[in-house]
């Protein structure tokens, strides 16, 4: 039996929560919050570019297929669409939002780890902005994934029909490959810039 949209979509939740919490404590390690051999900066560096590129895809599959069809969807007249169809174009725009932010956040990591690559440990103060950036960036995403999880996914399976949540799984499981692993993230400034700005 097929699974849902919506549980992917909660399972990769969890993954990213799981990767950002494993970054937090390789971030500590070059920061010299923890003692291991496994917190340099080129570390550092390649778990930002995966957690990026994995954040991205999951992005793009609600950007490009989630949102679109639940919006078409309900435009159509789903269950509860005089009612849920106004909350849920809110609900979108506030998550692309979010996506932006949680986009800008890692992009400073990145950068912050690129310039550190050649010298090793960061400063005190460098060091205290890549523990802040990292910190905020597992908020922001618990947050996030907490409001979709618990209420625009449950509303969205409620509304639609099993024929329309099949439509829905077909558009997600569209975006995502090995392909877009290697080249995700290419475009992140672009991206932001269709969202309305760097924040």
């Amino acid at each position: 039996m097929p699974t849902s949209p919506f549980d992917d979509l909660n399972e990769e939740h969890r993954a990213l929560m799981n990767e950002a919490g494993e970054l937090k404590s390789t971030i500590r390690n070059l920061t010299g919050q923890e003692t291991s051999s496994l917190g340099s900066a080129s570390v550092v560096r390649d778990e930002l570019e995966m957690f990026r590129k994995k954040l991205r895809i999951h992005f793009r599959r609600e950007e490009e297929a989630l949102f679109p069809e639940a919006r078409r969807i309900i435009s159509e007249g789903a269950r509860g669409a005089d009612v849920f169809g106004s909350f849920f174009a809110e609900e979108a725009e506030d998550d692309m939002s979010a996506h932006a932010v949680l986009t800008s956040r890692v992009n400073e990591m990145l950068e912050i780890a690129n310039q550190l690559d050649e010298r090793g440990r960061p400063d005190e103060e460098t060091a205290r902005r890549l523990l802040s950036l990292v910190n905020l960036t597992s908020s922001l995403l618990e947050r996030h994934a907490a409001k979709e999880d618990t209420l625009i996914f449950p509303m969205l399976e409620k509304s639609l029909t099993s024929e329309q949540v099949d439509d829905v799984r077909s558009r997600v499981q569209q975006i995502g490959s090995d392909r877009d692993l290697t080249t995700a993230g290419e475009d992140e400034e672009e991206h932001l810039r269709q969202l309305g700005g760097d924040e």
